[in-house]
């Protein structure tokens, strides 16, 4: 009985961590809800970001230290490979960045809360400025935005957002309404597939000399979703992780960001990361993990139950 009643307890506590594992995105670059790839990890291949309003060389924090402030964080990549962690492998769509790419733009401010003349820790203050916002097409600031472009002949199109709804900004093509492809690219490209709001921000920077390194962890909340390109459901989490970066000098173009900001005090940064969608239990599924955990400390206490000369001690 002692023995059934742990393996129930195991049962419901693995079906429930299950429920709260990472979901499997689908996707059809095509369009029409046949979604033909299936993963969780996204690799960015290119990732470029911009740190506006940040301050070198300020200390914050401690005594006589400025008091936090806020800065700018934007960012824009284009996903590379995609791999599904169930099996594990690679299971990269045929075609990405050669007939089409999936874009991902960032915009979000961050509180500097601690900083010294080497290094700088950034959090998220309480709220966003409507600024920050890249969906003026649905409720509320969206901090991040998927894209999909179907790429011109010969890769020339590489579309990523503009300023105002439905517009598309290409690298070298200028801006336009209708799709930025070549000859033969009608399509108009820049389909908003995604889009939601930040959650979670922690990032840290070193810097030594000309170059830095640093951790930076972004989450967002998952609002709005297009059906007929991605298979996952909103409330989900997408989480950014760089685990390195390099800071000035720059090498990377272009020299403005999507959104046409351009550097001030702090250049592009040149970054590798990589990003998961994670699942985000409902208030009932929390219930029943806390079940599970119980269960297995009530089973784990009765094992642990032994009878001595009559008297019952418990461990």
């Amino acid at each position: 009985m002692k023995q059934l009643k742990l393996a129930l307890g195991s049962a419901l506590l693995a079906s429930t961590m299950a429920a709260y594992a990472g979901p499997t995105v689908g996707l059809d670059p095509t369009g029409a809800g046949l979604y033909t790839t299936y993963a969780d990890l996204w690799t960015n291949v290119t990732d470029t970001a911009l740190a506006t309003g940040f301050i070198p060389g300020l200390t914050v924090g401690g005594p006589g230290g400025a008091v936090p402030y806020l800065t700018e964080l934007r960012s824009q990549m284009v996903i590379g490979t995609m791999t599904n962690s169930n099996i594990p492998a690679l299971v990269t769509p045929g075609g990405l960045n050669t007939t089409f790419e999936i874009s991902k733009v960032v915009r979000f401010q961050e509180l500097v809360d601690a900083q010294t003349p080497t290094t700088a820790h950034f959090t998220m203050p309480a709220t966003q400025s409507a600024a920050m916002d890249v969906d003026p097409l649905h409720a509320g600031v969206q901090n991040l935005a998927l894209y999909l472009d179907r790429i011109g002949p010969g890769g020339v199109s590489k579309a990523v957002p503009g300023n105002g709804a439905s517009t598309v900004r290409c690298y070298g093509q200028g801006v336009t309404s209708a799709g930025c492809g070549g000859i033969g690219d009608p399509d108009g490209d820049g389909i908003m597939i995604l889009s939601g709001h930040l959650v979670f921000n922690d990032a840290s920077f070193t810097a030594s000399g000309p170059v830095g390194t640093g951790s930076f962890d972004s989450r967002f909340m998952i609002d709005y979703v297009d059906p007929l390109y991605l298979d996952i459901v909103s409330g989900s989490v997408f989480s950014n992780k760089i685990t390195g970066t390099t800071n000035v000098p720059s090498f990377f173009t272009p020299t403005s960001m999507w959104d046409g900001a351009i550097p001030t005090t702090v250049p592009f940064l040149k970054a590798d990361s990589s990003d998961s969608f994670v699942a985000v239990p409902e208030p009932g599924t929390l219930a029943l993990i806390g079940l599970g955990f119980a269960g297995l400390a009530l089973s784990s206490r009765r094992r642990n139950t032994q009878s001595m000369g009559g008297t019952t001690i418990t461990a």
